[in-house]
């Protein structure tokens, strides 16, 4: 069959050379694929440049430990353990997710005005073996770059913040409302104390060592006043042995002896007998004044025993003029301490009832003490264990409050958000690499397929020759 002559026409030549392409399918592709690489290759070098910051951040690797004492009250002890003490989590991990939430970064958006999809992903590593987190943000310009990375930061910052806030309040109104127990069982207490007090004698736990104290002194002191008295009363009875007279008759006696009567009547029976005496030497006992002398002498006697029996009865003057004091005044002075001592053992006899009469109601109130100061004992415990726990409590509050790095710990800026001289993003270098691997692996493709029979023989024939060999 022959074919029609076409004349040879510019359209007529363009169909020719298609048709003797398309009766290549292999370099079709061939000029396809590279023009395709070429047109990736293009695109990427046309695209917007890019700039990336980076910075480095750091967490602290020890923890802190501080204990406070109170007095009559307790220790307290606040502890911030390390942040990779624990091995159930990893605050770096965490803090990689926080940074990468929606909330960190609609924060860093909102600082500088820019929507979410325009803020981008950043681009977090975890170094290993260590605490460092590794913060990249991309950018269409260097300052916006480095402003992206700030502002993911310090929005980072800020979310640790509010979150340490809200793990301070919630856990100040937790103990608040222990506390708020803790107190009212403290009140409680108090109250208890306070109408035990006002129904009971006994205030407080002084009283009853005080009143221990007083009845030991008082028991101490009748002991003593005992003895003294005992040792008194041997002294009088040995003092009126040898005088021969009692100490209420020696009382009696020195008595008479300072009445002005009865010493002037004493007075004037010496002198009537010291001029009796004369008189009769000198003129006999019928003279008259012999017997004026002797009248008044009996007068005063008469006197003299008026005056005794009128102060101490019948027949007391014979006793006291026996005493004869004035002529012996050593006797005198042993009346004297007989009266003396008379005196002090009639006081140190009162003095013993007293003391007596002083240690028995004593001693029963004792008994009450001892009754009442065991419940007040007992309701001043319960308030102690009370006053303890509430401070104890309120102390470990106090000290929570400055452990605000327990469960988000500390983060530190290890090194400031870099400036990028240079732009990452085209790379002429990248585009090179990748337009040559494509060409590459295109073209090795494309070998492969086209000589793919020729390959499959080869294979063939080692494989017969091989089983023939067997």
């Amino acid at each position: 069959m022959k074919y029609p002559i076409v004349p040879l026409t510019k359209f007529g030549l363009f169909r020719a050379q298609t048709y003797a392409v398309l009766k290549r399918p292999y370099l079709v592709t061939a000029l396809v694929s590279y023009f395709m690489v070429a047109l990736l290759v293009i695109i990427y070098l046309n695209k917007a440049p890019s700039f990336t910051s980076d910075m480095e951040m750091v967490l602290p690797g020890t923890g802190s430990s501080n204990s406070v004492s109170l007095d009559n009250v307790g220790q307290v002890v606040s502890q911030t353990n390390t942040p990779f003490s624990g091995g159930g989590f990893n605050p770096r991990v965490n803090y990689k997710e926080m940074l990468s939430s929606r909330g960190v970064r609609a924060r860093a958006a909102k600082k500088l005005h820019l929507s979410l999809e325009d803020l981008g992903e950043p681009r977090i590593k975890l170094t290993e073996q260590t605490s460092i987190i590794s913060l990249e943000m991309s950018a269409n310009g260097q300052e916006l770059a480095q402003a992206k990375t700030l502002a993911l930061y310090e929005s980072l910052q800020d979310e640790l913040n509010n979150l340490r806030a809200d793990e301070v309040l919630r856990r100040d109104q937790s103990i608040e409302q222990v506390l708020d127990r803790y107190r009212e069982r403290m009140n409680i207490t108090r109250n208890a104390i306070v109408d035990f007090q006002q129904r009971s004698i006994v205030v407080s736990t002084d009283q009853m060592d005080q009143l221990v104290r007083t009845l030991s002194g008082v028991r101490e002191k009748h002991l003593y006043v005992k003895a003294e008295t005992k040792q008194l009363q041997e002294y009088i009875y040995q003092l009126s042995d040898e005088l021969g007279v009692s100490p209420k008759l020696a009382g009696q006696a020195f008595a008479l002896q300072s009445d002005v009567e009865f010493r002037a009547y004493i007075t004037e029976l010496k002198e009537s007998i010291t001029q009796l005496t004369e008189y009769s030497s000198r003129w006999g006992v019928n003279h008259p004044k012999v017997k004026a002398q002797q009248k008044r002498l009996n007068f005063t006697r008469i006197s003299i025993n008026e005056r005794s029996s009128q102060m101490y009865g019948v027949n007391s003057n014979e006793i006291f003029n026996s005493l004869n004091l004035d002529l012996n005044p050593k006797r005198s002075e042993l009346f004297a301490d007989l009266i003396d001592a008379y005196a002090k053992q009639k006081g140190q006899e009162s003095m013993l009832e007293d003391l007596g009469r002083s240690a028995l109601h004593l001693g029963d109130q004792l008994k009450i003490y001892s009754r009442e100061i065991v419940e007040l004992e007992r309701l001043q415990r319960e308030f102690n264990m009370a006053e303890a726990i509430f401070t104890s409590a309120a102390a470990r509050l106090e000290a929570s409050k400055s452990d605000v790095f327990a469960s988000y710990p500390v983060l530190q800026m290890l090194t400031t958000p870099s400036y990028p001289m240079k732009q990452s993003s085209p790379k002429n270098i990248i585009a090179f690499i990748g337009a040559i691997t494509g060409f590459i692996f295109i073209t090795l493709g494309l070998i492969i397929l086209s000589q793919r029979n020729k390959l499959i023989q080869i294979i063939l024939k080692k494989e017969e020759t091989t089983s023939s060999n067997s």
